[in-house]
C-alpha cells in the first residue's frame, strides 16, 4: 500500500480491521484544527479501540541519535516517561529497528532490553511491539506498544501496525508541521505587537496614556502572542472585558470567535449546560443538542469573566476541560475536542479564596499562568478627560447632540472626583449628564446632579468659584490629551479632530490660536 492510497484512507476517514472500524476522520482529519501537543494523544487513544496496550509511545528521531518521547498514553504512563530519552548508541537493537523500517513483534522468549527498563519494571515475556515510524523514506520516529500480560499482541495485529504506522507518521509530522508553523507564527507575532503603537485599532475601547496603563497595554501585547492562559484582575469596571478582546484581537486566534460568559450569574443547575452544552433529552426540557460556550470558542478565545463566582462543584469540570481540551455535554457519552484560549478575570482575590476553601487550588495554578492587574481610575491621572471625551464622542452621533461638549469647570470635576466605580461609572455620569444638558454644554453641576460622588479629598467637587486655571489654558491641556491619544494625527476617523466633534481646519486654527503643534 503506497502513501496515495493511505491518504486516499485518511480522506474517507474509516479503516476496518478484524471488520472493526477505526474512526480517523475523529483523529486524522481534525488535526489542523487540533493543538500539536493534544494530536498524538487523539491518535492513540483512537488506536486503543482495536488494540488492547498498556502503554502506547510514540518517540521523536532527531535524525541522529536521540529518541525523545513525543507522546505516551495508557494506565503505565507517568510524568517520568514524558521526560524519557535515549541515545541509539547504547541501543543498537532499535537503531537496527529503525533501519530495517519495519514493525517487530518480540517473542515471549525472545531476548532484548526493554526499551523503559530505567523507569519501567516490566515482567518477563510480556507482550511488546515496536514499530517504525517513516515518512518519505525517512525514520522520524517509533511507536511502541506493550502490555504486562503475555500474548496480547497476534501476528494480525503486526500485520495492522504496518499499515496503520504509516498513517501515524503522516499525523506526526503534520503536528510537527503545525507546531513549527505555530512557533514561527507567534514570533511574527511577538514582534508585530512590539512594533505596533497605542493608536492601533486593537486598542480602540482601551483608552489611555498615563504611565500606569501604558504598562498595561506593553503587557497586553507581550502576551498576546503566547496563546497561555491570562488572569486579568482589577476591581469593577475597570475595563477587564476590553484588556480580553484587546488580547483576542492581537493573537493568533483573532479570526475565531471570542465569547464571554459572565460566572457570577451562572445558577450551578444550569453552569455545567453552558460551559459544556448537552444532548437532547438529557433533562427536563433539553429539546435538542445545544453546544456549550467550550464548543462555540473552538479556535478563539473563551472569556469567563468573575470566575471567583463559579459553582465550587462546576470547577473540577472546568479544570479537566482546560488540561486535556476536552469534555462530555451534559447527558453525552463521547467526549468532544477543543482548542480555546481561556483568559479569566475576577474581582476578588482568588488567593485568599483558595486558602478559605472556596476555589480550588489547582484551577488556580491553571488560570493564572499570566496575571494581568489593571489599576483602577483614579489612579490613572489625566486618563480621565480621555475617556470622557470618547464616551461624548458616541454620544454626539446621536441627533440633537452633535454639539455636546465640556465646561472647563466641568473637566476640573472629572480630574477631581472619587471613581469607586471606575470608567464604568464614567461611562454613565457622562451620559446623564448629557442627557441633563439636552447634548448642549456639560457643566459640573450637570456632573454632581445625583452623585454621591466626593473629591479625593472629601469635599465636594469644585465648584466655578474655586482657583480654576483659565478657559484657554484648560483648552490647551484638553486639546494637548486628545493630540497625545492620537499621536498627533488630526485626520481619518481616529484623528483628534474626529475624537474632539470638530472639523480638522477648525482644529489646525485652534491649535495655532492655542500654541500647539
Amino acid at each position: 500500500m503506497n502513501e496515495q492510497e493511505l491518504l486516499a484512507i485518511h480522506r474517507r476517514g474509516v479503516y476496518t480491521y478484524n471488520d472493526m472500524p477505526l474512526n480517523t476522520d475523529r483523529t486524522l482529519s481534525q488535526i489542523a484544527d487540533l493543538a500539536p501537543e493534544s494530536t498524538m494523544t487523539i491518535v492513540l487513544e483512537a488506536l486503543r479501540e482495536l488494540v488492547d496496550y498498556e502503554l502506547a509511545v510514540i518517540l521523536d528521531y532527531d535524525g541522529e541519535d536521540t529518541l525523545r518521547v513525543h507522546t505516551a498514553t495508557g494506565p503505565l504512563s507517568g510524568p517520568r516517561l514524558h521526560r524519557f530519552s535515549l541515545s541509539l548508541a547504547n541501543r543498537p537493537d532499535l537503531a537496527a529497528l529503525l533501519a530495517a523500517g519495519q514493525p517487530h513483534l518480540f517473542a515471549t522468549d525472545e531476548l532484548h532490553v526493554d526499551t523503559y527498563e530505567e523507569i519501567l519494571d516490566m515482567p518477563d515475556g510480556h507482550s511488546c511491539l515496536a514499530a517504525p515510524l517513516s515518512f518519505n523514506g525517512r525514520s522520524i520516529g517509533l511507536l511502541t506498544l506493550d502490555h504486562r500480560s503475555c500474548g496480547i499482541f497476534s501476528p494480525e495485529i503486526l500485520s495492522f501496525i504496518r499499515v496503520i504506522s504509516r498513517l501515524i507518521a503522516i499525523a506526526l509530522r503534520q503536528s510537527e508541521s503545525t507546531r513549527l508553523l505555530r512557533e514561527n507564527n507567534t514570533r511574527l507575532l511577538e514582534e508585530r505587537n512590539r512594533l505596533l503603537s497605542r493608536e492601533t485599532g486593537a486598542f480602540t475601547d482601551f483608552i489611555g496614556s498615563s504611565s500606569v496603563w501604558m504598562e498595561v497595554i506593553d503587557l497586553v501585547k507581550l502576551v498576546a502572542s503566547a496563546d497561555s492562559p491570562v488572569l486579568v484582575l482589577g476591581e469593577t469596571g475597570t475595563g477587564k472585558e476590553e484588556a480580553a478582546r484587546a488580547i483576542h484581537r492581537l493573537s493568533a486566534r483573532a479570526h475565531g470567535p471570542f465569547v464571554a460568559l459572565n460566572c457570577s450569574a451562572l445558577p450551578a443547575s444550569l453552569a455545567e449546560s453552558e460551559l459544556f452544552g448537552h444532548e437532547k433529552g438529557s433533562f427536563t426540557g433539553a429539546q435538542g443538542l445545544r453546544k456549550g460556550r467550550f464548543e462555540l470558542a473552538h479556535g478563539g478565545t473563551l472569556f469567563l469573566d468573575e470566575i471567583g463566582d463559579l459553582p465550587p462543584e462546576i470547577q473540577p469540570k472546568l479544570l479537566r476541560a482546560l488540561q486535556e481540551g476536552r469534555f462530555e455535554r451534559v447527558g453525552g457519552e463521547s467526549g468532544v475536542d477543543v482548542d480555546v484560549r481561556i483568559i479569566a478575570a475576577t474581582h476578588v482575590d482568588l488567593e485568599r479564596a483558595v486558602a478559605e476553601g472556596k476555589f480550588r487550588e489547582d484551577l488556580f495554578y491553571r488560570i493564572s499562568v499570566f496575571p494581568l492587574h489593571l489599576p483602577p481610575l483614579g489612579e490613572r491621572g489625566d486618563d480621565v478627560l480621555l475617556l470622557a471625551e470618547r464616551f461624548a464622542s458616541r454620544l454626539r452621533e446621536r441627533s440633537g447632540w452633535e454639539s455636546l461638549s465640556f465646561s472647563p469647570e466641568a473637566l476640573e470635576n472629572l480630574l477631581h472626583r472619587e471613581w469607586p466605580g471606575n470608567v464604568r461609572e464614567l461611562r454613565n455620569v457622562i451620559e446623564r449628564a448629557a442627557i441633563l444638558c439636552r447634548g448642549g454644554t456639560i457643566r459640573a453641576a450637570d456632573l454632581d446632579a445625583g452623585e454621591r460622588s466626593r473629591s479625593r479629598n472629601g469635599s465636594k467637587p469644585a465648584s466655578p468659584e474655586g482657583t480654576l486655571p483659565g478657559f484657554e489654558e484648560m483648552q490647551r491641556r484638553y486639546i494637548a490629551e486628545i493630540l497625545a491619544r492620537t499621536g498627533g494625527r488630526i485626520y481619518g476617523n481616529e484623528g483628534a479632530a474626529a475624537l474632539l466633534g470638530m472639523p480638522p481646519t477648525t482644529l489646525q486654527s485652534k491649535l495655532k490660536k492655542l500654541g500647539l503643534k
